[in-house]
């Protein structure tokens, strides 16, 4: 009989231990399989945010673009009209000049009035 019983009690540790290393094995695999979960989200999510960055850089670098292309047009309108009134000043001399009032000097007021009476005329 006693024997016995410790054949009983040997079978029911080997099984008790096979049950524990049976559920251990079982959270492990659980916990593996969450972490396995969990790592895919986070790629997920990352090569969403990477996506997103990229598109909103491109829409600001395209923004860049459209901006200093403007800025570059306007330099160029800037300096096209600095030259036009260069011109017109120019001709406001030579003709007060030639006039017949030449030996008068014209307040500065009343010539810049004039250039800006021929610049509009220029444009006309």
């Amino acid at each position: 009989m006693r024997r016995r019983a410790v054949v009983t009690l040997a079978v029911v540790v080997v099984l008790a231990t096979v049950g524990v290393l049976f559920v251990q094995g079982a959270r492990a695999w659980g916990f593996a399989a969450d972490r396995q979960r969990r790592a895919q989200e986070i790629v997920a999510r990352e090569s969403y945010l990477y996506r997103e960055l990229a598109n909103r850089d491109a829409v600001l670098e395209s923004q860049r673009r459209i901006y200093m292309e403007r800025f570059r047009s306007l330099e160029a309108q800037l300096r096209q009209r600095e030259q036009d009134v260069a011109v017109l000043r120019e001709r406001l001399v030579t003709i007060t000049m030639r006039s017949p009032r030449s030996n008068e000097i014209a307040a500065p007021d009343e010539a810049g009035k004039n250039v800006d009476d021929a610049v509009k005329d220029l444009k006309k």
